[in-house]
Protein backbone atom coordinates (compact mmCIF):
# COMPACT_ATOMS: atom_id res chain seq x y z
CA UNK A 1 0.00 0.00 0.00
CA UNK A 2 1.42 3.37 -1.03
CA UNK A 3 2.23 5.78 1.80
CA UNK A 4 0.04 8.91 1.51
CA UNK A 5 1.74 12.20 0.74
CA UNK A 6 2.17 14.66 3.64
CA UNK A 7 -0.24 17.58 3.80
CA UNK A 8 0.73 20.95 2.36
CA UNK A 9 1.21 22.36 5.86
CA UNK A 10 3.40 19.44 6.88
CA UNK A 11 5.52 19.83 3.76
CA UNK A 12 6.08 23.55 4.25
CA UNK A 13 7.28 22.99 7.81
CA UNK A 14 9.43 20.02 6.78
CA UNK A 15 10.99 22.11 4.04
CA UNK A 16 11.73 24.92 6.49
CA UNK A 17 13.35 22.45 8.89
CA UNK A 18 15.35 20.87 6.07
CA UNK A 19 16.71 24.18 4.80
CA UNK A 20 17.66 25.25 8.31
CA UNK A 21 19.45 21.92 8.74
CA UNK A 22 21.31 22.41 5.45
CA UNK A 23 22.47 25.83 6.55
CA UNK A 24 23.75 24.51 9.87
CA UNK A 25 25.77 21.78 8.16
CA UNK A 26 27.08 24.24 5.58
CA UNK A 27 28.13 26.52 8.39
CA UNK A 28 30.41 23.84 9.81
CA UNK A 29 32.10 23.28 6.43
CA UNK A 30 32.18 26.92 5.27
CA UNK A 31 35.77 27.29 4.15
CA UNK A 32 36.54 23.69 3.24
CA UNK A 33 33.64 23.23 0.80
CA UNK A 34 35.57 24.14 -2.36
CA UNK A 35 34.13 23.06 -5.71
CA UNK A 36 37.55 23.30 -7.38
CA UNK A 37 38.79 20.50 -5.14
CA UNK A 38 35.67 18.43 -5.61
CA UNK A 39 35.98 18.71 -9.41
CA UNK A 40 39.67 17.79 -9.25
CA UNK A 41 38.81 14.62 -7.36
CA UNK A 42 36.54 13.51 -10.22
CA UNK A 43 39.00 14.03 -13.09
CA UNK A 44 41.24 11.06 -13.88
CA UNK A 45 44.97 11.78 -13.59
CA UNK A 46 44.45 15.47 -12.87
CA UNK A 47 45.99 16.24 -9.49
CA UNK A 48 45.69 15.26 -5.87
CA UNK A 49 42.69 17.11 -4.38
CA UNK A 50 42.56 18.61 -0.92
CA UNK A 51 41.34 15.91 1.45
CA UNK A 52 39.71 18.38 3.83
CA UNK A 53 37.51 19.64 0.98
CA UNK A 54 36.51 16.10 0.01
CA UNK A 55 35.62 15.36 3.62
CA UNK A 56 33.45 18.50 3.72
CA UNK A 57 31.55 17.47 0.58
CA UNK A 58 31.13 13.96 1.94
CA UNK A 59 29.72 15.37 5.18
CA UNK A 60 27.21 17.61 3.39
CA UNK A 61 26.21 14.84 0.98
CA UNK A 62 25.65 12.35 3.78
CA UNK A 63 23.64 14.84 5.81
CA UNK A 64 21.30 15.48 2.85
CA UNK A 65 21.07 11.76 2.09
CA UNK A 66 20.16 10.82 5.64
CA UNK A 67 17.53 13.53 5.95
CA UNK A 68 15.92 12.95 2.54
CA UNK A 69 16.45 9.22 2.11
CA UNK A 70 17.60 9.91 -1.46
CA UNK A 71 21.01 8.92 -2.86
CA UNK A 72 22.64 11.24 -5.40
CA UNK A 73 24.21 10.01 -8.61
CA UNK A 74 27.04 12.43 -7.91
CA UNK A 75 26.90 14.41 -4.69
CA UNK A 76 24.17 16.50 -3.08
CA UNK A 77 24.75 20.25 -2.88
CA UNK A 78 21.92 22.09 -1.08
CA UNK A 79 20.48 25.14 -2.79
CA UNK A 80 21.55 27.11 0.27
CA UNK A 81 25.12 26.08 -0.56
CA UNK A 82 24.96 27.74 -3.96
CA UNK A 83 24.25 31.22 -2.67
CA UNK A 84 25.09 31.23 1.01
CA UNK A 85 26.62 34.38 2.49
CA UNK A 86 30.36 33.81 2.16
CA UNK A 87 31.04 36.59 4.66
CA UNK A 88 29.26 34.69 7.43
CA UNK A 89 31.62 33.19 9.97
CA UNK A 90 29.33 31.14 12.19
CA UNK A 91 26.79 28.44 11.57
CA UNK A 92 24.11 30.39 13.44
CA UNK A 93 24.48 33.34 11.06
CA UNK A 94 23.56 31.07 8.16
CA UNK A 95 20.21 30.05 9.61
CA UNK A 96 17.49 32.46 8.47
CA UNK A 97 13.86 31.69 9.05
CA UNK A 98 12.42 28.61 10.71
CA UNK A 99 8.73 28.90 10.01
CA UNK A 100 6.90 27.68 6.93
CA UNK A 101 8.18 28.69 3.53
CA UNK A 102 9.90 31.76 5.00
CA UNK A 103 13.01 29.62 5.44
CA UNK A 104 13.28 29.35 1.67
CA UNK A 105 14.03 33.06 1.36
CA UNK A 106 17.38 33.75 -0.23
CA UNK A 107 17.88 30.27 -1.65
CA UNK A 108 18.27 31.55 -5.21
CA UNK A 109 18.41 35.36 -5.30
CA UNK A 110 18.85 35.22 -9.09
CA UNK A 111 15.28 33.92 -9.38
CA UNK A 112 12.68 36.69 -9.54
CA UNK A 113 9.96 34.19 -8.63
CA UNK A 114 11.71 32.78 -5.55
CA UNK A 115 12.92 36.24 -4.61
CA UNK A 116 9.33 37.41 -4.80
CA UNK A 117 8.33 34.88 -2.14
CA UNK A 118 7.30 31.74 -4.03
CA UNK A 119 6.52 28.80 -1.76
CA UNK A 120 9.18 26.05 -1.84
CA UNK A 121 8.34 22.44 -1.04
CA UNK A 122 10.87 19.61 -0.82
CA UNK A 123 10.71 15.90 -0.11
CA UNK A 124 8.02 15.21 -2.72
CA UNK A 125 7.60 11.65 -3.99
CA UNK A 126 5.55 9.83 -6.62
CA UNK A 127 4.34 11.03 -9.99
CA UNK A 128 2.66 14.25 -8.86
CA UNK A 129 1.48 16.16 -5.80
CA UNK A 130 -1.98 17.72 -5.48
CA UNK A 131 -2.40 20.96 -3.57
CA UNK A 132 -5.91 21.77 -2.29
CA UNK A 133 -7.20 25.23 -3.21
CA UNK A 134 -10.24 27.32 -2.35
CA UNK A 135 -11.99 29.26 -5.12
CA UNK A 136 -12.06 33.03 -5.24
CA UNK A 137 -15.84 33.13 -4.66
CA UNK A 138 -15.51 33.21 -0.87
CA UNK A 139 -18.54 35.16 0.43
CA UNK A 140 -18.53 36.32 4.07
CA UNK A 141 -21.32 38.89 3.79
CA UNK A 142 -23.82 36.28 5.00
CA UNK A 143 -21.85 35.82 8.20
CA UNK A 144 -23.79 38.63 9.87
CA UNK A 145 -27.29 37.62 10.88
CA UNK A 146 -30.09 38.77 13.16
CA UNK A 147 -30.68 37.00 16.46
CA UNK A 148 -32.57 33.77 15.80
CA UNK A 149 -32.03 33.94 12.04
CA UNK A 150 -30.86 30.79 10.27
CA UNK A 151 -27.24 30.74 9.22
CA UNK A 152 -27.08 30.81 5.40
CA UNK A 153 -25.43 27.82 3.73
CA UNK A 154 -22.41 28.92 1.72
CA UNK A 155 -20.55 26.26 -0.22
CA UNK A 156 -17.06 27.38 -1.22
CA UNK A 157 -15.60 25.83 -4.32
CA UNK A 158 -12.58 23.61 -3.78
CA UNK A 159 -10.06 22.49 -6.34
CA UNK A 160 -6.65 20.94 -6.79
CA UNK A 161 -3.45 22.40 -8.23
CA UNK A 162 -1.04 19.70 -9.35
CA UNK A 163 2.74 19.70 -9.19
CA UNK A 164 4.28 17.37 -11.77
CA UNK A 165 8.02 16.64 -11.70
CA UNK A 166 10.13 17.74 -14.64
CA UNK A 167 13.86 17.28 -15.11
CA UNK A 168 15.84 20.46 -14.49
CA UNK A 169 19.46 20.10 -15.59
CA UNK A 170 22.05 22.82 -16.13
CA UNK A 171 25.72 22.62 -16.89
CA UNK A 172 28.83 24.77 -16.60
CA UNK A 173 31.88 24.01 -18.74
CA UNK A 174 35.32 25.05 -17.47
CA UNK A 175 38.79 24.46 -18.83
CA UNK A 176 41.43 22.45 -17.02
CA UNK A 177 43.66 25.48 -17.26
CA UNK A 178 41.14 27.53 -15.28
CA UNK A 179 40.99 24.82 -12.61
CA UNK A 180 44.77 25.02 -12.26
CA UNK A 181 44.81 28.83 -12.00
CA UNK A 182 45.32 29.61 -8.34
CA UNK A 183 44.46 33.31 -8.75
CA UNK A 184 40.87 32.63 -9.83
CA UNK A 185 38.14 31.87 -7.27
CA UNK A 186 36.75 28.94 -9.24
CA UNK A 187 34.53 27.83 -6.36
CA UNK A 188 32.64 31.17 -6.27
CA UNK A 189 32.54 31.33 -10.08
CA UNK A 190 30.90 27.94 -10.50
CA UNK A 191 28.49 28.44 -7.60
CA UNK A 192 27.34 31.72 -9.12
CA UNK A 193 26.88 30.25 -12.58
CA UNK A 194 24.90 27.27 -11.29
CA UNK A 195 22.72 29.51 -9.12
CA UNK A 196 22.04 31.89 -12.02
CA UNK A 197 21.13 29.13 -14.45
CA UNK A 198 18.92 27.23 -12.00
CA UNK A 199 17.22 30.44 -10.88
CA UNK A 200 16.53 31.56 -14.44
CA UNK A 201 15.29 28.08 -15.39
CA UNK A 202 12.78 28.14 -12.53
CA UNK A 203 11.65 31.62 -13.59
CA UNK A 204 11.18 30.48 -17.19
CA UNK A 205 9.00 27.58 -16.04
CA UNK A 206 6.93 29.62 -13.59
CA UNK A 207 6.40 32.58 -15.93
CA UNK A 208 6.18 31.15 -19.44
CA UNK A 209 6.82 27.39 -19.29
CA UNK A 210 5.53 25.40 -22.27
CA UNK A 211 3.81 22.68 -20.24
CA UNK A 212 5.65 19.95 -22.16
CA UNK A 213 9.28 19.58 -21.13
CA UNK A 214 8.80 22.48 -18.74
CA UNK A 215 6.04 23.05 -16.18
CA UNK A 216 3.16 25.17 -17.48
CA UNK A 217 3.86 28.85 -16.84
CA UNK A 218 1.46 31.53 -15.63
CA UNK A 219 1.28 33.29 -18.98
CA UNK A 220 0.19 30.10 -20.75
CA UNK A 221 -2.49 29.14 -18.21
CA UNK A 222 -5.91 29.16 -19.88
CA UNK A 223 -7.64 30.66 -16.84
CA UNK A 224 -5.19 33.51 -16.19
CA UNK A 225 -6.87 36.93 -16.06
CA UNK A 226 -5.35 38.60 -19.13
CA UNK A 227 -6.08 42.32 -19.52
CA UNK A 228 -6.14 43.68 -23.07
CA UNK A 229 -4.23 46.91 -23.67
CA UNK A 230 -5.17 47.30 -27.34
CA UNK A 231 -6.25 45.46 -30.47
CA UNK A 232 -2.74 45.70 -31.88
CA UNK A 233 -0.95 46.16 -28.58
CA UNK A 234 -0.43 49.52 -26.89
CA UNK A 235 2.32 51.46 -25.20
CA UNK A 236 2.10 51.08 -21.39
CA UNK A 237 0.35 53.79 -19.39
CA UNK A 238 -0.14 54.52 -15.71
CA UNK A 239 -3.78 53.49 -16.11
CA UNK A 240 -2.64 50.00 -17.17
CA UNK A 241 -0.73 49.30 -13.98
CA UNK A 242 -3.53 50.73 -11.86
CA UNK A 243 -5.98 48.43 -13.66
CA UNK A 244 -3.80 45.37 -12.95
CA UNK A 245 -3.70 46.23 -9.25
CA UNK A 246 -7.47 46.74 -9.18
CA UNK A 247 -8.23 43.43 -10.90
CA UNK A 248 -6.29 41.39 -8.34
CA UNK A 249 -6.90 43.45 -5.20
CA UNK A 250 -10.71 43.33 -5.54
CA UNK A 251 -10.84 39.52 -5.47
CA UNK A 252 -11.83 37.68 -2.33
CA UNK A 253 -8.85 36.31 -0.45
CA UNK A 254 -6.41 38.84 -1.92
CA UNK A 255 -3.54 39.78 0.40
CA UNK A 256 -2.14 43.12 -0.71
CA UNK A 257 0.83 42.81 1.63
CA UNK A 258 2.27 40.07 -0.59
CA UNK A 259 1.71 41.55 -4.04
CA UNK A 260 4.58 42.22 -6.44
CA UNK A 261 5.28 42.80 -10.13
CA UNK A 262 7.16 40.70 -12.66
CA UNK A 263 8.44 42.39 -15.80
CA UNK A 264 11.29 42.23 -18.28
CA UNK A 265 14.20 44.70 -18.19
CA UNK A 266 12.97 46.02 -21.56
CA UNK A 267 9.52 46.89 -20.22
CA UNK A 268 11.05 48.37 -17.06
CA UNK A 269 13.17 50.66 -19.25
CA UNK A 270 10.03 51.85 -21.05
CA UNK A 271 8.18 52.47 -17.78
CA UNK A 272 11.13 54.43 -16.41
CA UNK A 273 10.97 56.80 -19.37
CA UNK A 274 7.18 57.12 -19.67
CA UNK A 275 5.44 59.97 -17.83
CA UNK A 276 2.98 58.88 -15.17
CA UNK A 277 0.30 61.40 -16.13
CA UNK A 278 0.14 63.90 -18.96
CA UNK A 279 1.45 67.31 -17.99
CA UNK A 280 2.84 66.10 -14.63
CA UNK A 281 6.35 65.29 -13.46
CA UNK A 282 7.36 61.73 -12.63
CA UNK A 283 7.63 58.45 -14.49
CA UNK A 284 5.51 55.30 -14.15
CA UNK A 285 8.40 53.36 -12.62
CA UNK A 286 10.81 55.09 -10.27
CA UNK A 287 13.03 53.19 -7.88
CA UNK A 288 12.39 49.52 -7.12
CA UNK A 289 8.64 49.58 -6.55
CA UNK A 290 5.48 50.38 -8.47
CA UNK A 291 2.29 51.55 -6.71
CA UNK A 292 4.06 50.61 -3.49
CA UNK A 293 4.66 46.97 -4.50
CA UNK A 294 8.11 45.45 -5.19
CA UNK A 295 9.23 45.08 -8.80
CA UNK A 296 11.07 41.91 -9.83
CA UNK A 297 12.94 42.01 -13.12
CA UNK A 298 13.44 38.83 -15.11
CA UNK A 299 14.61 38.28 -18.68
CA UNK A 300 12.26 35.28 -18.67
CA UNK A 301 9.23 37.59 -18.91
CA UNK A 302 8.72 37.58 -22.70
CA UNK A 303 9.08 40.58 -25.01
CA UNK A 304 8.25 38.67 -28.20
CA UNK A 305 4.50 38.14 -27.93
CA UNK A 306 2.00 38.93 -30.70
CA UNK A 307 -1.25 40.91 -30.58
CA UNK A 308 -3.02 41.71 -33.84
CA UNK A 309 -0.56 43.38 -36.21
CA UNK A 310 2.05 43.79 -33.45
CA UNK A 311 3.93 40.65 -34.45
CA UNK A 312 6.52 39.40 -31.96
CA UNK A 313 7.07 42.79 -30.28
CA UNK A 314 4.67 42.74 -27.31
CA UNK A 315 5.85 42.53 -23.70
CA UNK A 316 4.12 40.87 -20.76
CA UNK A 317 3.51 42.34 -17.31
CA UNK A 318 2.49 40.14 -14.37
CA UNK A 319 1.02 41.28 -11.06
CA UNK A 320 -0.08 39.24 -8.07
CA UNK A 321 0.81 37.28 -4.97
CA UNK A 322 4.05 35.43 -5.68
CA UNK A 323 3.63 33.25 -2.58
CA UNK A 324 0.86 31.52 -4.53
CA UNK A 325 3.49 30.09 -6.90
CA UNK A 326 4.65 26.72 -5.58
CA UNK A 327 8.06 25.31 -6.52
CA UNK A 328 8.34 21.65 -5.53
CA UNK A 329 11.46 19.49 -5.38
CA UNK A 330 11.21 15.72 -5.70
CA UNK A 331 13.79 14.79 -3.09
CA UNK A 332 15.74 17.38 -1.10
CA UNK A 333 16.00 21.12 -1.73
CA UNK A 334 19.31 20.43 -3.39
CA UNK A 335 20.92 19.67 -6.72
CA UNK A 336 22.71 16.48 -7.68
CA UNK A 337 26.14 17.62 -8.88
CA UNK A 338 28.04 15.40 -11.31
CA UNK A 339 31.45 16.08 -12.82
CA UNK A 340 32.19 14.79 -16.33
CA UNK A 341 35.89 14.96 -17.07
CA UNK A 342 35.75 12.55 -20.01
CA UNK A 343 33.32 13.82 -22.69
CA UNK A 344 35.27 17.03 -23.41
CA UNK A 345 38.68 15.71 -22.41
CA UNK A 346 40.06 16.14 -25.94
CA UNK A 347 39.35 19.88 -25.60
CA UNK A 348 40.87 20.00 -22.10
CA UNK A 349 37.47 20.94 -20.66
CA UNK A 350 35.28 19.63 -17.84
CA UNK A 351 31.48 19.64 -17.54
CA UNK A 352 29.81 20.31 -14.19
CA UNK A 353 26.17 19.21 -14.29
CA UNK A 354 23.54 20.06 -11.68
CA UNK A 355 20.30 18.12 -11.84
CA UNK A 356 17.00 18.08 -9.92
CA UNK A 357 13.38 16.99 -10.34
CA UNK A 358 11.22 20.10 -10.03
CA UNK A 359 7.56 20.98 -10.42
CA UNK A 360 6.09 24.50 -10.58
CA UNK A 361 2.44 25.55 -10.41
CA UNK A 362 0.28 28.47 -9.23
CA UNK A 363 -1.81 27.44 -6.25
CA UNK A 364 -4.52 30.00 -7.09
CA UNK A 365 -4.43 31.42 -10.59
CA UNK A 366 -6.94 34.05 -9.45
CA UNK A 367 -4.14 35.66 -7.44
CA UNK A 368 -2.66 37.02 -10.68
CA UNK A 369 -3.46 39.29 -13.59
CA UNK A 370 -1.35 40.07 -16.63
CA UNK A 371 -0.94 42.12 -19.75
CA UNK A 372 0.48 40.32 -22.78
CA UNK A 373 0.32 43.15 -25.33
CA UNK A 374 2.35 46.10 -24.03
CA UNK A 375 4.65 47.76 -26.57
CA UNK A 376 7.96 48.40 -24.82
CA UNK A 377 10.01 49.47 -27.83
Amino acid sequence: MQTPQPTFKQLTQRTADEIASHRRVLGTTEYALDLREFIASRIPNFRQPDQEALAAFAKVNESVRQRSGETALGTWLPLAGLTRDLTATTASSLVTGTKGSDAAGGLLPASAVLGGGATVLSGLRGTDYSIPTVGADLDIAGGWIDEGESIPAIDPSFGLASLTPKVLAVQVVVSRRLLMNATVDVDALIRRELALRIGHAIDLAAINGDGVKQPLGLLRASDLDVIAAGTNGLAPTYAHVVDAEYRVATRAGADGQRFSWLMSPKLAKRLRTTSRLSGQDGFILEGLDLLGYPVRLSPQVPDNLTKGTADGVCSALLFGDMTEIVVGFWGPAAVDVLVDGVTLAKDAKVRIIARAMVGVTPRRIGSFAAFKDLLAA
